[in-house]
């Protein structure tokens, strides 16, 4: 008998390691990749109890709360380990024991300034010498500083490439395995006989999971980590700053907009693009060239674009078509220039079984005053068949919805998603000022149906609006003006 030729299935979890998990695994049938999906999860929880600095009672917690030598797991000193080599390569850009400076900076984000010379210096001092001691016969670590190790950033990427491996080994046959966790992605194998895995890369001037991305990759058997500001951070005086520290300054890193790694793991993929955030863009890019598998694209704070040299050999090329027609700056009757509707949602996460919460099908579309839809901003769903489970969307869907996309990006918060109105109708051409309703409807497998509007002044002045919250999202703010 014919071996069935495999499929591409899909899984959709949210809350995982603080953020969002999609898979997607090729296989012969839903019950091999089902059990590739279990394999995943229980190693994810395994090594979240071994790295999260988030529960008490992970190993890493158990470190930071003593300065003795406290009994550790392969796992933790390999990462501590990864951590040194990285620490030492990057000239100190890169530290796993920041979690003084985190801190520091939260309290002032809290007290409205941010801290004071007087308070990083000695943190900076610290951060300079060994925050830890590994004794590899004794299986211990030792906390050496008053700084408290914050793994997370390596962490996680060494997660993910620990889980791609356990669902290898569960299910040994299945062609193809991407997991993406956050924007932190591992493709294994194919997404189709003789196919790498497609990813598209977010634009940092442009970060809305419906903008077009900056460019598109090809990959097999490869890690792809993204690091940014524009997803997190610290805000006074309603200024951001980036979430990402140097640890040489305590200052937040500036100077880059974005950095892309591709590497063979995942691990190597978060290190290097968190520190090429901190590096100047010359100096990341040298780095990257001594690093053997290693590629990058750096977009520096004004917008260029920086490739290592074996960076092109991934991308896609782009196909020439002209962009959309564009309101024009001063014509009468026209959006302002550059101006756009943001939509910011909030997906809730179900309570009970996590591992029974599934992706929800989302649909983001405008009407004008008429009460006519003139655009489906975006469609998220992982199988067509299901898109009438959108009853309202689909009274007058057309049939070229968009699709969300695998993304390497800035980790963002579980259930946060951005997306952005352009001010075009469905055939790509300008509308005119005047007063819009936006609708969201939402509806999830294991979960509900809801619907929400809110009309939006679309005219002149920057606007505000709010869609309330229903059981399935929180409450979504519109606002007309500048991208956020």
């Amino acid at each position: 008998m014919r071996a069935a030729a495999p499929q591409l299935f899909t899984f959709h979890h949210e809350g995982v390691l603080g953020t969002s998990l999609d898979l997607q695994v090729q296989a012969s049938d839903a019950q091999q990749a089902a059990a590739v999906e279990t394999a995943i999860l229980d190693e994810i929880e395994r090594l979240r109890k071994i790295l999260s600095t988030y529960d008490e009672t992970s190993e890493v917690s158990r470190v930071n709360a003593t300065t003795v030598p406290v009994p550790c797991s392969a796992e933790l000193l390999d990462v501590l380990g990864f951590y040194d080599w990285w620490t030492a390569k990057s000239r100190g850009a890169y530290n796993g024991h920041l979690g003084e400076l985190i801190g520091a900076w939260k309290a002032a984000e809290k007290a409205g300034a941010p801290p004071a010379a007087a308070t990083l210096i000695p943190i900076v001092r610290a951060l300079a010498l060994p925050g830890w001691k590994l004794d590899r016969t004794a299986h211990t670590v030792q906390r050496l500083t008053s700084g408290t190790l914050d793994v997370s950033s390596l962490g996680k990427g060494y997660i993910i490439s620990k889980a791609v491996v356990a669902g290898r080994t569960k299910v040994p046959g299945v062609p193809g395995i991407l997991l993406n966790v956050g924007g932190d992605i591992f493709a294994s194998g194919a997404s189709a006989p003789g196919m790498p895995w497609m990813i598209n890369v977010a634009n940092p001037a442009h970060s809305e999971d419906n903008a077009p991305p900056l460019t598109q990759l090809k990959l097999t058997d490869r890690a792809i980590s993204t690091s940014a500001a524009y997803e997190r951070g610290y805000t006074f005086g309603g200024k951001h700053y980036s979430h990402i520290l140097d640890p040489r300054t305590g200052l937040p890193a500036e100077g880059v907009a974005s950095a892309t790694v591709i590497a063979g793991n995942s691990a190597n993929a978060n290190a290097l693009a968190t520190t090429l955030c901190v590096l100047k863009p010359e100096e990341g890019l040298e780095l990257v060239r001594q690093i053997q598998d290693a590629d990058c694209l750096i977009v520096t704070a004004d917008g260029r674009q920086l490739r290592s040299p074996r960076f092109a050999t991934y991308e896609i090329p782009s196909a020439k078509t002209p962009p959309p027609a564009a309101p024009i700056a001063g014509q009468p009757g026209l959006w302002p220039a550059n101006y756009q509707v943001s939509i910011s949602i909030l997906l809730k996460t179900p309570t009970g079984n996590a591992r029974q919460i599934r992706r929800p099908y989302v649909a983001v579309w405008v009407e004008n005053a008429d009460g006519k839809r003139v655009r489906t901003v975006a469609v998220w769903g992982n199988a067509p068949k299901y898109l009438p489970d959108l009853p309202e969307w689909w009274k007058l869907a057309q049939q070229d919805p968009q699709w969300a996309a695998t993304v390497t990006r800035a980790t963002r918060p579980a259930g946060q998603h951005r997306i952005a109105w352009d001010g075009l109708d469905d055939q790509g051409k300008p509308l005119p000022t005047g007063t819009y309703t936006v609708f969201l409807e939402v509806n999830r497998q294991h979960g509900s149906h809801t619907i929400g509007s809110a009309k939006i002044d679309c005219n002149r002045l920057p606007a505000q609006a709010v869609i309330a919250g229903t059981t399935e999202f929180g409450q979504t703010t519109l606002s007309f003006g500048p991208p956020q």
